[in-house]
């Protein structure tokens, strides 16, 4: 009795366990990356991105936040799109992409190469098929490693209880 009881409880949590980290994958945070990643204003840069709500709004801070645009992700998820180096100082700036329905964010940076005078900032959404990056799969290292761990403890606890049920049926005799 107690063996199926610590049995079912070990498979249990391990469902419960493998279920949490399904599921953190399946939501994971959206990506974004930019080409090229260096420039001096005026340059036009492709922002990359994946994970996102399907068709739902993204919202940007770049520039270090000096700048903001509102885009729209594709059925997909992605976004491709492109803006232009403002007038800024030379130096590492960051981008803040924000997916508004789920509210999860992710940054990438540019380096500013030199300062000159350049157009406004603009931006526009593109449906082009250039290259959309790869989208992101969950690892499942971390899975292996608590299924392993989850069958070692069964093991051990069938073990267990069988080497106590083989002493009391000796002690019986």
């Amino acid at each position: 009795m107690v063996h199926n009881a610590l049995t079912i409880a070990i498979f249990v949590m391990g469902l419960l366990i493998i279920g949490s980290i399904t599921m953190q994958g399946a939501y994971a945070a959206p990506t974004v990356s930019v080409s090229p990643t260096s420039g001096p204003p005026g340059t036009t840069v492709r922002v990359y991105g994946s994970g996102f709500t399907s068709n739902g709004q993204i919202h940007s801070a770049l520039w270090n936040g000096t700048s903001a645009y509102n885009f729209d992700a594709d059925a997909s998820g992605n976004l491709n799109t492109t803006v232009t180096v403002p007038n800024v100082e030379a130096g590492l700036y960051g981008f803040t992409i924000t997916d508004v329905t789920t509210q999860s964010t992710t940054q990438t940076q540019f380096t500013v190469t030199q300062s000159s005078t350049s157009p406004t900032p603009t931006s526009t959404s593109s449906t082009s098929t250039s290259p959309s990056p790869t989208p992101r799969v969950p690892e499942f290292g971390s899975i292996v490693v608590v299924l392993t761990i989850l069958i070692a403890l069964s093991i051990t606890a069938t073990l267990t209880v069988r080497k106590s049920k083989t002493r009391k049926s000796h002690n019986s005799l």
